[in-house]
């Protein structure tokens, strides 16, 4: 279940996935995010469509989905789901025959709900069901969860939380699995320079199989209409040879905004595994 943990909205994409504190990637995929920027941020309403491109062997995976999120008043409320469809595989009889194809996939589902407190702090939650298919007849499916907590004042927010606590995942083995739980910490400040905005984030994330992930990005913005963006994140293989879920890449991005109207594009270059792309557009207010 390590797609649970990916950087699905497209500017936290093109940030490596250091805008966990970030309000420059709007709210539209809190639901598989960070819930608790909903009551503390400025945008109303916000939603999104995204289709991405990923690497698979010598092929791609098609990541597609949607997610929304409504503010009222001191409460947000935000829905998302992803899909991610694998190249196709050669299925094979107990004799070792040919028996058909099949496109592995991966789903989530995700609900989440915050509410503020005061005018600087705020406290959101996220349920998430998760589904792979691994071929035609075998399925594996997970339940989790994150808390987290938030705070924002003038041009500095910092939110921490613990992301993905869940039940064992049991393989088609009947061995158990742990889901890539974390403890998660963000930063971001924005500096203003008249119609220029430059929005600095950081994050940290120690994966409780004990590994760590650490990601520094940047976005800078011309009059809340045109955006360039760069990331990079740096992980760890624990003692066991288990890497954490999202890989080291470097990043970067592009948006523009007009009339409410966001089209982002998001791009990252692993040396071992390739380019990903992510593209999205939506609209809030």
């Amino acid at each position: 279940m390590d797609f649970i943990r990916a950087n699905w909205g497209t500017v936290s994409f093109g940030t490596a996935g250091a805008d966990y504190a970030s309000f420059s990637s709007g709210t539209a995929f809190s639901a598989v995010g960070n819930p608790a920027k909903l009551p503390l941020s400025s945008q109303k309403l916000d939603a999104a469509g995204t289709f991405g491109l990923l690497p698979s062997g010598e092929s791609r995976s098609m990541v597609y989905g949607g997610g929304a999120s409504v503010k009222l008043g001191r409460i947000g409320i935000s829905a998302a789901y992803l899909g991610i469809s694998h190249p196709e595989i050669q299925l094979s009889s107990a004799g070792g025959g040919a028996s058909g194809r099949f496109s592995p996939n991966d789903m989530m589902v995700g609900l989440g709900l915050a509410v503020g407190i005061g005018d600087y702090l705020s406290l959101g939650a996220v349920g998430r069901y998760a589904g792979s298919a691994l071929d035609a007849k075998t399925k594996l499916s997970s339940l989790s969860a994150d808390v987290v907590a938030m705070f924002r004042k003038d041009a500095l927010s910092i939110s921490a939380g613990v992301v993905a606590l869940g039940p064992k995942v049991e393989s088609v083995s009947n061995r158990s699995y742990s889901l890539p739980s974390s403890a998660r910490l963000g930063a971001a400040y924005v500096l203003s320079f008249g119609d220029f905005a430059l929005d600095i984030m950081a994050d940290a994330d120690y994966y409780f199989s004990e590994n760590l992930c650490i990601a520094a990005g940047i976005q800078a913005g011309y009059k809340d209409m045109v955006f360039l963006r760069t990331g990079m994140n740096v992980t760890t293989i624990n003692d066991d040879f288990i890497a954490t879920p999202v890989p080291s890449v470097i990043a970067t991005g592009a948006g523009v905004k007009l009339f409410g109207v966001k089209l982002d594009l998001g791009v990252t270059l692993n040396a071992l595994t390739g380019s990903a792309l992510m593209a999205s557009l939506g609209y809030a207010f």
